[in-house]
């Protein structure tokens, strides 16, 4: 996971799987494995430092492919916790 001088935040297939890992094994829920994800990148986000997300995985990299609309809200919502600035936009 990072963040551009764009104000992209990439996140990248390996994230989401230990955001998810966090949620399984330690019964974290996704907003708060979100946020720890963002504590182990360093990552302090700011109102409005970002613009768009984009997820950078294919549609090879199944299944988080095949579940890329909930994974999208479930990151958008997240997102939201420390940026309510973020008015949702997704880099394709």
């Amino acid at each position: 996971m990072k963040l551009t001088e764009q104000g992209i935040l990439h996140i990248e297939e390996e994230d989401i799987s230990t955001m998810y890992c966090y949620r399984d094994r330690d019964g974290m829920a996704f907003d708060a494995s979100f946020l720890f994800e963002l504590q182990f990148h360093e990552l302090t986000l700011s109102p409005g430092s970002v613009r768009a997300i984009q997820f950078d995985f294919e549609e090879e990299e199944a299944p988080l492919y095949e579940e890329r609309e909930r994974l999208v809200a479930e990151v958008q919502s997240a997102l939201r916790t420390v940026d309510a600035q973020y008015d949702g936009s997704i880099v394709k």
